[in-house]
């Protein structure tokens, strides 16, 4: 899931920018926010564990099947 955080700290710094009164620029905020994690959570994006934890499966499975290739082309031979 996202970072809530990482959307939080976006959202009030693209706020900040407008030079609105406070109770405006607090709503802006809110719907900045919504809006990036809207967005954001519709592209399907991963956090970092996620995906060190599935390269590590891939790797594991990479070399299962390197062996499993080694010892088919062995048992091939015979």
């Amino acid at each position: 899931m996202l970072n809530n955080e990482f959307l939080h700290t976006l959202s009030q710094k693209a706020a900040s920018v407008f030079p609105a009164a406070e109770a405006a620029r607090s709503k802006i905020e809110h719907d900045l926010y919504a809006l990036l994690q809207a967005s954001l959570g519709k592209l399907h994006l991963v956090t970092r564990e996620e995906f060190d934890a599935q390269r590590q499966i891939l790797a594991r499975a990479s070399e299962r099947i390197a062996e499993l290739e080694q010892r088919l082309a062995q048992m091939e031979k015979r």
